[in-house]
């Protein structure tokens, strides 16, 4: 506008403003299409957030009905058995809905499996922690939800506070994401995202850490509605 006040015609306006024409080629990809990016690590964050909610729902109603020692006795009196009983059926229904977000080549379907039981393990932890079905799945909700803008698909994690950016490595969905755009965008190396995938199998170990206080609050926690 300024430039047509003074008389210029558009095409000298047109090269003051962009003298060079950029031929860019963007890897992984070329549509510059924002829900390749974005869609598919939403979609992944909700699985996250529904996994977290039934693995503590279903732990916690044992607690709610009082059906707890029932659930403790089918395994044997073992806390790590019964858990398994519980929780494998549920990662084999996460698992088969995951693979069907069509994420493509075996490192993103072994990405998708961990995800789902590095939050399983997570959602092991919250219960334990807070075993009332109330608390567990406030914890599981504001969780889940605060993954969605701290794990770096909403902001990058880079320009962030380094507090947060060491926070954003607590949950399971950055090390996805970062997965995601190694592996299904910029078509890297698997040797250089495998520290994403210790990451997930890492939080496999938070169920041993509360594991005899969630033990302890199956037998003798009683249930105030």
């Amino acid at each position: 506008q300024t430039g047509q006040a003074k008389g210029y015609t558009e095409a000298q306006i047109m090269g003051q403003l962009q003298p060079i024409v950029i031929d860019t080629h963007p890897i992984g990809n070329p549509w510059l299409n924002y829900s390749v990016y974005l869609n598919n690590t939403v979609l992944p964050g909700i699985i996250q957030l529904m996994v977290f909610l039934v693995t503590v729902f279903s732990i916690g109603t044992e607690i709610k009905y009082s059906t707890s020692r029932k659930w403790l006795d089918m395994g044997g009196s073992s806390i790590a058995v019964s858990l398994l009983g519980k929780l494998l059926p549920q990662t084999a229904i996460f698992t088969v809905v995951g693979f069907m977000l069509n994420s493509g080549w075996f490192p993103m379907l072994l990405a998708m499996f961990l995800l789902i039981i590095s939050s399983q393990a997570v959602g092991v932890f919250m219960i334990g922690v807070l075993p009332t079905p109330r608390l567990g799945l406030s914890f599981a909700s504001l969780f889940g939800m605060i993954s969605f803008s701290i794990v770096g698909f909403s902001f990058p994690v880079q320009g962030m506070d380094p507090t947060l950016q060491a926070l954003a490595r607590l949950f399971p969905l950055r090390h996805y994401f970062l997965i995601y755009v190694d592996q299904a965008l910029n078509g890297r190396a698997l040797f250089y995202t495998l520290g994403e995938y210790a990451w997930l199998l890492g939080f496999l170990i938070l169920p041993f850490l509360i594991g005899r206080n969630l033990k302890r609050a199956l037998l003798d926690f009683k249930y105030l509605p």
